[in-house]
């Protein structure tokens, strides 16, 4: 998928205006995921799934980080997301429907 320029823009336009919350929002998106979703909670067997815990904290966190990782190169994405893209399809055998679930919770179900 290539984005445009006015695309491209955009989409680092409004993560600049997430700021230093991405972090809340990726894990508020967590936290519904594993209330809409409780068959998501398989792969977090591990952790404490307690709403507010520290470890989902930290895993929004990763997942922030790996959001900002991606704006930081809409150019390249396949390449600067291979290595997360692989351990979570071969490592962790993660289902990709879940990830559409978690998609849609936080309003982009229509990425492709």
């Amino acid at each position: 998928m290539v984005l445009s320029a006015a695309d491209t823009a955009a989409v680092r336009a409004l993560w600049k205006k997430l700021g230093n919350n991405v972090g809340v929002y990726t894990t508020e998106a967590l936290e519904r995921t594993f209330l809409a979703f409780p068959s998501t909670k398989t792969y977090f067997l591990h952790l404490d799934l307690r709403p507010g815990s520290t470890q989902v904290k930290a895993h929004g966190q990763k997942v922030a980080d790996a959001l900002t990782l991606a704006v930081d190169h809409l150019d390249d994405l396949p390449h600067v997301l291979s290595a997360l893209s692989d351990l979570h399809a071969h490592k962790l055998q993660v289902d990709p429907v879940n990830f559409k679930e978690i998609l849609s919770l936080v309003g982009f179900e229509h990425v492709h």
